[in-house]
């Protein structure tokens, strides 16, 4: 429950026709000649700002200049190396829509790649694609991104169906992989996220760092209050916890706090709270 009012209040934040922090981020700088009013996720894209980071700082500065809402990615990240991704697994709607939908789909529809496949190097090597295609002679702007096409589903939704009329091949692919293939018809309905977002890619780098240290929040597992009945494992919707060992073990760079295993388990083994990463 309080992960759906989650995603609403991320919808409410960060989507037209509502964009509360972004119109009034928008008009408050405005006000001074700093920027126009944009009210959508596009003003605090999470995407273009990281590729601009390594490939043009100077190209970045500029832009964070007349619009620092550019700067909303690094925020994340660093809050990510104290709080652990939570942005990923409790607000963002990109993310959690099909997520929450998932859950309604029967599991013999679904593909189960669970304890199968390490996601994180296949979101890493598309995160080094990501940052690299504009020297490779390409570019994975908006088309590619599943934040944009949720804007116009959420403009078409709420009235605005010009959204719908910007729509290319490309997009309609990247929607098809993102909301279907790798969201509501994949086990924990998160593989987009887990392969393809450079967002939430760099803000698990951030956390991978700040989970070594003993002051900032994780998931943490406490082996001595375990039995083995594996329903963390089986709720985790990135497949970030693993067995191993008689043991469990979290996937730091692809654990985004959403808790779900923290609800799951019986017997208060796995908590998120600061202290060593396992006791």
């Amino acid at each position: 429950m309080y992960r759906v009012l989650a995603l609403l209040l991320g919808i409410l934040l960060f989507y037209a026709p509502f964009a509360l922090l972004v119109k009034a981020t928008a008009q408050l700088l405005e006000s001074q000649g700093l920027i126009y009013v944009v009210g959508d996720v596009h003003r605090a894209c999470l995407r273009m700002p990281i590729n601009w980071a390594f490939l043009d700082p100077g190209k970045l500065i500029a832009r964070v200049l007349m619009n620092p809402l550019y700067l909303t990615v690094f925020i994340l990240a660093v809050l990510s190396f104290f709080l652990a991704p939570l942005f990923c697994g409790w607000l963002c709607p990109a993310g959690n829509i099909p997520e929450h939908l998932n859950r309604f789909v029967p599991r013999r529809l679904k593909l189960n790649l669970r304890g199968k496949l390490d996601p994180a190097p296949i979101r890493y090597g598309f995160l080094v694609g990501f940052i690299l295609s504009p020297k490779l002679g390409g570019s994975i702007a908006c088309s590619f991104c599943n934040y944009s096409q949720l804007q116009r589903v959420l403009s078409a939704v709420f009235g605005d169906f010009h959204a719908l009329a910007y729509w290319s091949s490309t997009a309609i692919i990247t929607f098809a992989l993102w909301f279907f293939v790798l969201g509501v018809f994949i086990d924990g309905g998160r593989g987009w996220c887990n392969f393809a977002c450079p967002a939430g890619a760099l803000q698990n780098l951030f956390h991978r760092v700040g989970s070594k240290l003993p002051f900032t929040l994780k998931i943490r597992f406490f082996r001595d209050r375990c039995n083995d009945c594996g329903r963390c494992v089986d709720a985790c919707p990135t497949w970030a916890i693993r067995e191993a060992r008689n043991s469990i073990s979290v996937n730091r760079f692809v654990c985004n706090a959403c808790k779900d295993c923290v609800v799951a388990c019986p017997n208060g083994a796995l908590a998120y709270s600061r202290g060593g990463e396992a006791e």
